[in-house]
């Protein structure tokens, strides 16, 4: 007997509500699994699975739920805010990334070897001397 896929699909879907660790499941397949999902089965979905990133699947379902709960206008609020958040996160890891940059470069060029430009002194003869192995 051939299992395809649509079989497994509807297998899956009727049995969401027993559904834990999905790290072993194909991305496709969960993405037409998780939608059946309410959101009490999506959020012991998410933490039961481990070593896998479910965000690329779940992040459409989880604004939807939102939606839902919430209004359009208040998810857009909510992720323009987030957004903002990110950014700002973001713009300081680069901000900290350069002053390292910064700093390191620094500590190079302390520690790099410099020409001097400045000639030592003359040596310096005294009156009445000529200089060692003069006669005079």
């Amino acid at each position: 007997m051939i299992v395809t896929s649509s079989y497994n699909d509807s297998k899956a879907i009727d049995n969401v509500k027993y559904l834990g660790d999905v790290s072993h499941v194909d991305h496709h397949m969960l993405e037409r699994i998780l939608p059946h999902c309410t959101l009490e089965q999506l959020m012991h979905i998410e933490k039961s699975t481990q070593g896998m990133d479910l965000s690329p699947i779940t992040d459409q379902l989880w604004k939807k739920f939102f939606e839902k709960q919430f209004g359009i206008n208040c998810t857009n609020e909510l992720y323009e805010a987030k957004v903002k958040k990110m950014a700002r996160a973001e713009n300081e890891a680069v901000d900290r990334l350069t002053q390292r940059y910064k700093e390191e470069d620094a500590r190079k060029q302390s520690r790099q070897i410099k020409t001097c430009t400045k000639l030592p002194p003359s040596k310096r003869r005294f009156c009445g001397d000529d200089g060692p192995g003069s006669t005079s």
